[in-house]
C-alpha cells in the first residue's frame, strides 16, 4: 500500500540516483519501490528493511561485508542530495551524517528517531571499510558513479538555468573523475551564465539616464 505524502519526490531524482529515489518512496510505504530495491539494490533494500524494524535485515547489515553494501554507501556519500534530504527526510540526513562519524548528528538522531539510531554502529564499521577501499583505489568501487551522478545533477541545473549550481556540480564531478562530457557541461554552464550577464548589461544600457 502506498501512503500519501505531500513532499513529492522530484522527477529528476529517479534518473540521477534511482537508489535514493526508490528508498524515499519505500520509506513512505510504496510497495513497488520496495520491490525495485529488492531486485536492483541489495544494500539499500537491506538498509530500508532494517530501518523498518526487520531484525533479520539488521543482522544482515551487522554481518555484511563492505563490497555487498557499496550501493548503500554510494548513497550515503552523495553530498549533492543534502538539501533534498533535509527538506524531505531530515532524520535520514542525520543518519547518513552519523554513519560518517558525526557525533552531534548521532546524538540528535537518538533523540528524534531511535529506530534509525540503532543501525548506526553496524554501518559505521562497514562504512570505514568502504572508505579505505575507495581511497586505496580498490577496483570493486565504481569510481565513475559519483561523477556520473554529478553530471546528471549538473544537467538538471542547466535545464533550470541555475548556472552557478551547475558549475559547482560539474566541478565536483570533474574532481572525482574527469571526462569530456563533464568539461563540456561546465563550459555550457559558463556560456549560459555569460549570456545571462550580457542580457542584463544590455537592459541596463537601455535604461534612461
Amino acid at each position: 500500500m502506498k501512503k500519501n505524502n505531500t513532499a513529492e519526490v522530484p522527477n529528476w531524482l529517479e534518473q540521477a540516483f534511482p537508489q535514493i529515489h526508490y528508498l524515499l518512496l519505500a520509506l513512505d510505504g510504496d510497495d513497488t519501490a520496495n520491490r525495485w530495491l529488492a531486485d536492483n539494490s541489495h544494500g539499500v533494500s537491506l538498509f530500508k528493511r532494517a530501518l523498518s524494524g526487520d531484525k533479520q535485515a539488521l543482522a544482515g547489515l551487522e554481518n555484511g561485508h563492505g563490497v555487498e553494501l557499496d550501493d548503500l554507501f554510494e548513497v550515503i556519500e552523495n553530498d549533492d542530495l543534502t538539501g533534498l534530504l533535509q527538506e524531505r527526510r531530515p532524520e535520514l540526513r542525520l543518519l547518513f551524517l552519523a554513519v560518517k562519524g558525526d557525533e552531534a548528528a548521532a546524538g540528535q538522531l537518538r533523540r528524534k528517531k531511535a529506530a534509525f539510531a540503532r543501525v548506526v554502529p553496524s554501518l559505521r564499521k562497514i562504512h570505514d571499510e568502504f572508505q579505505a577501499r575507495s581511497q586505496n583505489g580498490d577496483p570493486s568501487i565504481e569510481g565513475g558513479t559519483a561523477a556520473d551522478v554529478g553530471c546528471l545533477i549538473g544537467e538538471m541545473h542547466l535545464a533550470q538555468a541555475e548556472y552557478e549550481k551547475a558549475i559547482e556540480a560539474f566541478t565536483r564531478a570533474i574532481e572525482t573523475r574527469a571526462s569530456a562530457d563533464l568539461y563540456e557541461g561546465r563550459a555550457r554552464a559558463y556560456r549560459g551564465m555569460a549570456e545571462r550577464d550580457e542580457d542584463a548589461a544590455r537592459l541596463l544600457r537601455q535604461l534612461p539616464r
